[in-house]
């Protein structure tokens, strides 16, 4: 049951390559070498095809790069990259190219999909065992108000649907029928959500996670992004 790991990116090149050596070597040390790594490009317009290609040998399957859309859309870059997972992949997972939330809870919720404990993972930051280092006010603040909002969806309880680990069983995942405005940054969330509506086992996990948005994130748009698709699903 190999595990397909996709990192959407837009001009990353200072931080992808970094980012690939750290999941690399968690990858070796958990074991999990038949991994396949998926660089889906969501518009870059630096070189950041170049360091996903140079570091490609890094993993025992040698990692894809994927120019998956050219509007910037995070989640749509993760739902294309699901869509082009190689055939023996049964696990769908996606990590920041950063990797400021440590891969080895990739290995954690791997383990549990295997064992079929549940169908998806997320990793939380409001977990009561996880560690948050140097999370800004503002952003602690965002997080925790749609933290507030999410949880308390009919139907799935979402703690934090901003945290970018999240794992699901392949067969899970393509059962769903997704509309097509699923996507920007809360396509992941909102695959939660649907999955558990579904009848599908979520288990939430804690994560050692380490703020470097390096400004890249802005708070405003991505969360009028997650407030529009919490309003959706709380309609449905």
């Amino acid at each position: 049951m190999p595990l397909c790991i996709v990192i959407p990116a837009r001009n990353e090149a200072t931080r992808l390559g970094a980012g690939l050596a750290v999941l690399a070597e968690s990858l070796r040390a958990q074991g999990l070498t038949d991994t396949q790594v998926i660089v889906s490009d969501n518009g870059s317009t630096d070189t950041t095809q170049s360091v996903a290609e140079a570091h490609a040998a890094l993993f025992a399957r040698p990692l894809i790069y994927l120019r998956a859309a050219e509007t910037g859309d995070k989640g749509l870059a993760i739902r294309r990259g699901w869509e082009s997972a190689p055939a023996d992949c049964e696990v769908l997972a996606y990590c920041d190219a950063d990797m400021a939330t440590d891969p080895r809870a990739l290995g954690t919720g791997y383990a549990l999909i295997r064992a079929g404990s549940c169908d998806a993972v997320a990793g939380s930051r409001w977990h009561d065992d996880s560690e948050v280092r140097g999370r800004s006010l503002a952003r602690s603040f965002v997080s925790s108000l749609l933290s507030f909002f999410w949880r308390w969806l009919p139907g799935a309880r979402v703690t934090d649907p901003g945290c970018g680990l999240k794992l699901v069983r392949r067969a899970s995942y393509e059962s769903l029928i997704l509309p097509e405005e699923a996507r920007g940054f809360s396509f992941g969330a909102e695959v939660l959500v649907r999955l558990a509506r579904a009848g599908g086992r979520l288990r939430e996990i804690p994560v050692v996670w380490t703020d470097d948005d390096a400004g890249r994130i802005r708070l405003g748009k991505t969360g009028r992004e997650y407030a529009a698709t919490w309003w959706r699903l709380l309609r449905r």
